[in-house]
């Protein structure tokens, strides 16, 4: 039987698509980065497959939704800092 698409599931895979998107715009040229990045969220997102406590999936989608902030804010800090272009940080 197939598994019933719920709104904590939509939620889901909206925010394991958005963390692999992510995960692409902001390791573009680098494969490797992009393939352990991809791996290591698709080995997480596993662990909770089966998870039924709302609460333990709202901590876990707020966490997925706090790494593409941090991925987005310095990784792009690190490329600007390593080309120079905010000075002495």
């Amino acid at each position: 039987m197939v598994n019933p698409v719920t709104p904590s599931r939509l939620a889901a895979i909206s925010a394991y698509r958005n963390l692999l998107k992510t995960q692409r715009d902001v390791f573009k040229n680098d494969n490797g980065a992009i393939q352990a990045a991809k791996k290591e969220t698709h080995a997480r997102f596993m662990q909770y497959k089966e998870e039924t406590n709302c609460d333990v999936l709202e901590e876990k989608l707020a966490l997925a939704e706090q790494v593409v902030s941090l991925l987005k804010k310095n990784v792009s800090l690190a490329e600007l800092k390593n080309e120079g272009g905010i000075g002495n940080l």
